[in-house]
C-alpha cells in the first residue's frame, strides 16, 4: 500500500495544509470562548472576545473561499473534488458555530431576570468548559489528521475524535439533567439560552467528527 505523502499529489497536499490553517482558527476561537465563559458578567471582556472571534470567522470564510478556488482549479484528483469541497466547508461551520455561541453568550449577558438566582452559572460554566476542553483536543487530533503520513495513525486519530465525541455527548446529557431539573424555577428564555448552548458545544464535537470521517475517505479513496 502507498504511504499518504506519496499518494498525495501537489494539489491535495496543498489543500489538507490550508485546511490546518481553519482548524488552527478554530482553536483559537475555542481560547476566546473559555475566556468569556471565565467571566460570564464582564461586558468589555466578552464584547472584546466576541468581536474578535466575528474577525476569526471572516477569516475562516476567506480560507474557505481560496480552498474553493484551489480545488476546482488546483491539481486535485477528480474523484475526491466533492469530498475535498466539503471538508472546507465543514472546517468553516466549527467557526460559525464558535461565532454563534459568543453572539448568543454576549447577548444573554445583558438580559435581566427576575429570579435569575436560580441558575448556577459557575456549575454550567464548568459544565461548557468541560466541552470545550474536549473540542480544543479534537481539534488538535484534526491538524494531525491533516499532516499524518500513516493509514494507521489516521485511523488511530479517527477513532480517538469519536471518543472525544461520545464523552460530549456524556456531558451534554448531564447538562440536559440538570436543566429539567432547573425549569420550573426559571425563564423560558433561560431555558432556551442554555439548551442552545449544550446543542451547539455538542455540535462542534459532531463536527469534528464528522470532518475526521471525510479525511478518512478522502484518503482511502486516493489509495486505491
Amino acid at each position: 500500500m502507498k504511504s499518504l505523502k506519496s499518494a498525495l499529489i501537489i494539489g491535495e497536499k496543498n489543500i489538507f495544509s490550508e485546511l490546518t490553517q481553519i482548524v488552527a482558527i478554530a482553536k483559537q476561537a475555542n481560547a476566546l470562548m473559555i475566556q468569556m465563559l471565565k467571566e460570564p458578567q464582564n461586558k468589555k471582556v466578552l464584547d472584546e472576545c466576541m468581536q474578535t472571534i466575528k474577525q476569526l470567522e471572516k477569516k475562516s470564510d476567506n480560507v474557505t473561499f481560496k480552498i474553493g478556488e484551489d480545488i476546482t482549479t488546483g491539481a486535485v484528483s477528480p474523484n475526491i473534488i466533492d469530498n475535498l469541497l466539503t471538508s472546507a466547508h465543514l472546517a468553516d461551520d466549527i467557526v460559525d458555530i464558535y461565532y454563534y455561541l459568543s453572539r448568543e453568550i454576549y447577548r444573554m449577558s445583558k438580559a435581566k431576570f427576575p429570579y435569575s438566582e436560580a441558575i448556577e452559572e459557575t456549575e454550567w460554566a464548568a459544565l461548557f468548559e468541560g466541552m470545550l476542553d474536549l473540542a480544543d483536543k479534537a481539534l488538535t487530533k484534526l491538524n494531525e489528521a491533516l499532516l499524518v503520513s500513516d493509514l494507521s495513525q489516521l485511523l488511530q486519530l479517527r477513532k480517538e475524535i469519536e471518543l472525544l465525541e461520545e464523552q460530549g455527548d456524556d456531558i451534554k446529557d448531564e447538562g440536559f439533567d440538570q436543566l429539567y431539573c432547573e425549569a420550573p424555577n426559571i425563564h423560558y428564555l433561560q431555558f432556551y439560552h442554555y439548551t442552545e448552548l449544550l446543542h451547539k458545544f455538542d455540535d462542534i464535537l459532531d463536527t469534528c467528527e464528522d470532518l475526521s470521517d471525510l479525511i478518512v475517505s478522502i484518503i482511502t479513496s486516493i489509495l486505491k
